[in-house]
């Protein structure tokens, strides 16, 4: 790959385009929530020394998140209902399906249409690639980020009972070693004590009352807002992000695109050697429109709430941008991966796994996917975004009755 491909991009804000949330807001729970009674009290939800009565599900087990939001036990973390995923997005679709129309009109470099809305068939095939952490520190970013926000309203972290055990362990042996090792000791202790409680992703806790509605008496509206303003403001994560996306995302992108085109050509033209060189040149300019910000979404477990399998195009997207999706946290500690179907209309689910330090890219748009529900005692972090792209997305067309809050930038490799 080119590294002129990276070296200077054009760029530009592009805010008037649409785009919405990978995983729909719609949700299923093991029970309608109709069935579970909040703990949550709108009267007294500001009062901090306020002291609710514990409940209890069917089964007898607490479904009190915490002291500091209602007052009860926080010695296990319960999210029987509400919605599964917090996320920093919000979108709104007012027509049923039917009254749905797709009709961009995607032009080329000189504005002529070219009546192409689908992207070429190799690149709507799933893919896993990998990217350095070092070079590109999302999950760093993230974490700075959540550190920077309410805790009241989105979460805060909490340390790891095994983490603590093992700090006050080490702890326990400062008293016994001996007068003359104490200095050493003690500054050997203290740097594990630190790397024992060192915080994780995967550790972060959502307030209970931040995934239920408002009609069931919580705030996970407003709390989406507040963390969609913070993802959309937060400079220095947006700055990560940005490098993600214009030295890893889109030369990965226009790489498997140049190679599609080309392929198509050649089964066009019924034999090999009938692409240009201009097919497979690299350094030929394309444009994109990447999602900016991204979505981050938190999944607190345990929980029973999944996003049920939707494609992207009923809530706007179109055929011609490609999925991103980046998880943050380690899947052998959360057990979610994201699932979806091979081709489309097949309902044959099953997992993409993706570790730390790799991304998944997939056609959401016309693909079926969704999440599993978080069933762990940590938290799911991830980040996604889509990328359109020129001659088979057109960046002024949207939906009608729908709406969101995301921009597009515009670059150019």
């Amino acid at each position: 790959m080119a590294e002129a491909l990276v070296s200077n991009p054009v760029t530009t804000t592009f805010s008037t385009v649409s785009t919405v949330s990978t995983e729909s807001s719609a949700s299923t729970t093991s029970e309608p929530s109709t069935s579970t009674t909040t703990t949550f009290d709108n009267k007294n939800k500001n009062n901090k020394n306020h002291k609710n009565p514990k409940k209890t599900d069917k089964q007898g087990r607490e479904r009190v998140a915490s002291d500091r939001e209602y007052g009860g036990d926080k010695s296990g973390f319960l999210y029987k209902s509400g919605i599964p995923t917090l996320r920093s997005s919000a979108h709104r679709v007012k027509f049923k399906k039917k009254c749905r129309k797709h009709d961009p009109k995607p032009t080329d470099a000189n504005g002529k249409l070219t009546n192409k809305t689908w992207l070429p068939k190799d690149l709507l095939q799933e893919d896993v690639f990998s990217y350095s952490q070092e070079e590109h520190d999302l999950k760093g970013a993230v974490l700075a980020l959540l550190q920077q926000c309410d805790a009241e309203i989105v979460g805060d972290f909490d340390l790891n009972p095994q983490t603590a055990a093992a700090a006050a362990t080490t702890a326990e042996g400062i008293g016994s070693v001996d007068d003359d090792n104490k200095a050493m000791n003690t500054t050997s202790t203290t740097s594990t004590t630190t790397d024992c409680r060192e915080t994780r992703l995967e550790d972060f806790r959502v307030p209970v009352q931040s995934i239920w509605r408002k009609v069931n008496g919580g705030n996970c509206e407003d709390t989406q807002k507040y963390l969609s303003d913070q993802v959309a403001t937060n400079e220095e994560f947006l700055q990560v992000f940005d490098k993600f996306v214009v030295q890893v995302a889109l030369p990965y992108l226009k790489e498997r695109l140049l190679a599609a085109v080309a392929k198509e050509k050649e089964e066009v033209g019924g034999q090999e050697g009938t692409s240009t060189e201009e097919d497979t040149d690299t350094t030929t300019p394309i444009t994109f429109y990447y999602q900016r910000p991204p979505t981050l979404r938190l999944q607190p477990g345990p929980g029973w709430a999944k996003v049920k399998p939707h494609n992207d195009a009923e809530y706007g997207h179109q055929n011609g941008e490609l999925n991103f999706w980046i998880p943050l946290t380690d899947r052998q500690w959360t057990g979610v991966d994201l699932w979806s179907e091979t081709v489309p209309q097949q309902d044959d689910y099953r997992p993409i796994p993706a570790n730390l330090g790799q991304a998944i890219s997939f056609h959401g748009s016309s693909c079926k996917h969704y999440v599993n529900a978080n069933a762990s005692n940590h938290t799911r972090v991830s980040l996604d975004f889509r990328v359109g792209v020129q001659g088979f997305f057109d960046p002024y067309w949207q939906m009608k009755g729908t709406t969101d809050d995301h921009g597009r930038k515009e670059v150019v490799l």
